[in-house]
């Protein structure tokens, strides 16, 4: 079993491979993005940790002395073994699908209207679509990002916000009330449509100031489900704006009242140091289409 309190410290077995590659301290510390001292001291340190010299001056450069060449010799090994297995993940990383978990609103109503226009711009990448209610670990489910329905407050993840600001009711355009709804107030003796979701539950609950005993509520499984029963004249819904544009513009539902909810909506989530560049990609995307 590898023993590591036997071993001289990485860095300055790293300043050495580098020193002997090179020829050169100056080379080497270029390399590394360190000083020349640096360099000296991380040789100096390997030299006492051995009792032997490993580098003479050569010219206008270092080479190793016989002792310095056979430890070069293994750390080369060593040291290209391991690029080579961090390259192979690397590429396995990058032929493994983009992998974005979403609510099932989310996705429904947003994302997949729009999804084939990523496809067209990027059809090197291979997008998969998860969608979840379900919060993700990032750790062990193998998910690049999320896009998730909250107040952006996750602890150790880095939130975009996507679709955050307003929420409106709609209903079918046979439900809206003939005069203009100034306050909730006018809207509590209707019936409103909602999922069980419990993230986006409580936005009618709370958000608008009403509490359960007071509204006639009817509950579907997803917002999906929501949508088609509000199209149909069951009821009303509360509504992220950014979800219903298209059926606003379709004229499939009216918009009853508008009501801004600061920091409430969906956002763009991934672990904060997790920027890879299929990552970045996909964030401009989605944030272009905002």
């Amino acid at each position: 079993m590898l023993d590591w309190r036997t071993l001289p410290s990485l860095p300055a077995l790293r300043a050495f491979d580098a020193a002997v590659r090179t020829g050169s301290y100056s080379e080497a510390a270029r390399t590394l993005n360190v000083t020349h001292a640096a360099i000296a001291q991380h040789v100096r340190a390997l030299e006492k940790h051995f009792a032997q010299t490993l580098m003479i001056r050569a010219g206008q450069g270092m080479t190793p002395t016989p002792e310095g060449a056979l430890l070069a010799t293994h750390l080369a090994e060593g040291f290209d073994t391991i690029s080579a297995g961090c390259a192979r993940l690397s590429d396995i990383t990058a032929m493994r699908p983009f992998t974005l978990s979403c609510t099932l609103a989310f996705a429904e109503n947003w994302l997949m209207p729009r999804v084939s226009d990523f496809w067209a711009k990027h059809p090197d990448i291979e997008l998969a679509i998860l969608p979840n209610n379900a919060l993700v670990n990032f750790k062990t489910d193998l998910v690049d990002c999320a896009v998730r329905y909250g107040n952006g407050s996750w602890p150790s993840l880095t939130a975009t916000p996507l679709l955050t600001g307003e929420f409106i009711v709609v209903a079918a355009p046979q439900l809206a009330p003939a005069q203009p709804v100034r306050d909730m107030a006018d809207l509590i003796d209707v019936v409103w449509v909602t999922n069980d979701i419990p993230g986006e539950h409580h936005v009618l609950v709370r958000d608008f100031g009403f509490t359960a005993p007071d509204i006639r509520m009817r509950t579907f499984a997803t917002n999906g489900l929501v949508l088609a029963a509000v199209r149909s004249g069951l009821g009303f819904s509360i509504q992220s704006r950014s979800l219903v544009t298209r059926d606003l513009a379709d004229g499939t539902l009216v918009e009853v009242f508008a009501k801004p909810t600061e920091g409430l909506g969906y956002w763009i989530v991934h672990p904060e140091d997790a920027e890879i560049p299929r990552l970045r990609l996909f964030k401009r995307w989605l944030l272009s289409h905002v």
